[in-house]
């Protein structure tokens, strides 16, 4: 089976635990204000790949991610779910760990189906409003709670990322309506705020795209963890 995908990374160790070779998919339906891929946001646009190949190339990586593993990432491995799943699958007779990093916007019986192959969902709650949601990112946040919900009853380990940006949602207000929006949920492991960054600007530069938050100023690590113990 084909797929489209924007890169490997083979030594990544930001996206889930240990030393992981980490596929970035191409294709995602959000359009994030801070998005940092949005040469990713068109599947067209990725490299075309069969599943074996990539499992082969992965396989290859085994002494560095063996006590790791595998990430896919994007874009969203969603848009694909139907490919992934067969990568996870060749990737498993490996015995290699497996996380999807995911919106959580799409939930169907593909995604269904690779949620069975996973050891680990890291999930993007992005805001912690239907408005905010819609306005940040044109997706709902209705859709990332049923996705949740779905990794509830599969009791699958679930860690949270939830990106912090000045003036948007950086108050200990928001923070907290976090937590207490996921609070229900025995899932989840661990939650992450992670700080804007403007690393990206150079991609859109490229691209020809205005980059939205070109004038916010990055988010500041002291105010991240003072918000961190406001989690708390």
């Amino acid at each position: 089976m084909k797929g489209y995908i924007h890169k490997l990374e083979s030594m990544g160790t930001l996206d889930g635990p240990g030393v992981r070779a980490v596929v970035f998919a191409s294709g995602c339906p959000l359009r994030c204000i801070y998005c940092h891929n949005p040469d990713t946001w068109e599947r067209s646009g990725g490299e075309p790949v069969d599943a074996k190949e990539l499992a082969e190339r992965i396989i290859r990586l085994y002494p560095y991610i063996k006590r790791g593993g595998v990430t896919f990432s994007g874009g969203e491995p969603c848009v694909q779910a139907e490919f992934f799943s067969e990568l996870a699958r060749l990737l498993k007779q490996g015995g290699l760990h497996i996380a999807l990093d995911t919106s959580g916007a799409i939930l169907n019986g593909a995604t269904l189906e690779l949620l069975g192959l996973v050891d680990l969902v890291l999930l993007d709650v992005k805001f912690t409003s239907e408005d905010d949601y819609l306005r940040y990112t044109g997706g709902t946040l209705s859709a990332t709670l049923e996705f949740l919900s779905v990794l509830e009853e599969r009791k699958l380990p679930t860690w949270i990322r939830h990106v912090v940006v000045p003036g948007i949602n950086d108050t200990d207000g928001d923070i907290r309506r976090l937590g207490e929006l996921l609070s229900p949920y025995s899932c989840i492991e661990k939650i992450e705020l992670l700080p804007f960054r403007k690393l990206c600007l150079e991609k859109y530069g490229a691209l020809g795209i205005p980059f939205p938050l070109r004038d916010t100023p990055e988010m500041n690590e002291a105010r991240l963890s003072e918000l961190e113990k406001a989690l708390k």
